[in-house]
């Protein structure tokens, strides 16, 4: 549907617009990074996962966990060539990542908008959800026989993902919209536009005025005297 010359999408349209694009970008960047330090013999490797999962989080809630999870089938994936690769790895990753699902009862108790307005709500949510996924990855990893502790020290010591996850996070919540419930800012534009059309149509914004300085005005008023 268009008017004066712009298109309105539907609210189901935009969030899989939405969704498809995130989708898109977490699994280019993850391709492109593993393929450059198998290139060049990286001695680290971090993933964008958690970053981007948690961006959807906060926008769409929900159809977040697919990120997770899918990125720990694409890691598998990417990774089978791989002598140290094992086929139980499929099932640490997949549903170790899915535990950042936990992080549901922190945007539900807590709330978006405040682990969003405050920088150390979006720290908090951040290093929440790297804790949740290693964990969850340990415990399944110790369901195949392995050690918890050192699969957990292991995981752990991957501060460089949770690094590049930080920076993400507190960058993108400084940009309007982008860390934010979607539907919450989408009603915020639509109250901020028609606002703004109200003051064109009335000129400046109105002043509320009681009655007892209506009372004064008008005992001052030139009429009166």
């Amino acid at each position: 549907m268009r008017k004066n010359g712009s298109r309105y999408i539907s609210l189901r349209q935009y969030r899989l617009t939405d969704l498809f694009l995130f989708a898109v970008i977490l699994v280019v960047f993850e391709v492109i990074l593993h393929f450059a330090f198998e290139a060049f013999h990286g001695d680290f490797l971090f993933s964008p996962m958690l970053a981007i999962t948690l961006i959807v989080m906060m926008r769409w809630g929900w159809p977040a966990i697919f990120y997770a999870v899918g990125d720990g089938l694409l890691f598998c994936l990417l990774n089978l060539k791989n002598p140290d690769f094992a086929p139980y790895m499929f099932a640490i990753y997949i549903i170790g990542n899915a535990f950042i699902a936990l992080l549901f009862l922190m945007t539900r108790f807590m709330g978006k908008k405040k682990i969003r307005d405050k920088w150390y709500f979006s720290l908090l949510f951040t290093t929440a959800g790297w804790i949740a996924v290693v964990l969850g990855r340990a415990i399944v990893a110790a369901c195949f026989g392995l050690g918890f502790v050192s699969t957990l020290l292991a995981h752990f010591g991957d501060l460089v993902s949770f690094a590049v996850c930080l920076t993400v996070v507190l960058v993108m919540r400084r940009l309007d919209g982008m860390f934010e419930d979607q539907k919450a800012f989408l009603k915020r534009l639509d109250e901020e536009k028609k606002e703004k059309e109200r003051r064109d149509s009335f000129g400046d914004e109105p002043i509320e005025v009681d009655e007892e300085s209506l009372k004064i005005l008008k005992k001052d008023d030139d009429l009166y005297n």
